[in-house]
């Protein structure tokens, strides 16, 4: 099991998408995809997503996943079963 860590900057930007999201109508949806998220970031973080890029010096992998309407960008110990969010992003909505 994966810890995840994230810095109250992070947090901010999470209540500050899902006031957005419910604004636009889509606060469940936002809520529904966040879970699905913190979840498998918990079991399985390395095959989430896709991998971006390496920082070796940090034996670190910074990958990202979307489920809509989510976006989050995240870093993966390799060493320590530690996971860190980096950012978030709201897609923007479909076109009616």
């Amino acid at each position: 099991m994966y810890r995840v860590h994230a810095s109250g900057v992070i947090v901010q930007a999470l209540r500050q998408l899902q006031r957005q999201a419910a604004r636009e109508g889509r606060g469940d949806e936002l809520l529904s995809a966040f879970r699905q998220i913190a979840q498998r970031l918990q079991t399985d973080p390395l095959d989430l997503g896709e991998p971006l890029y390496r920082l070796p010096a940090l034996r670190m992998q910074v990958r990202s996943v979307a489920v809509r309407p989510l976006v989050v960008d995240y870093g993966v110990c390799e060493d320590t079963p530690l996971v860190f969010l980096r950012a978030v992003k709201l897609l923007s909505a479909p076109k009616s």
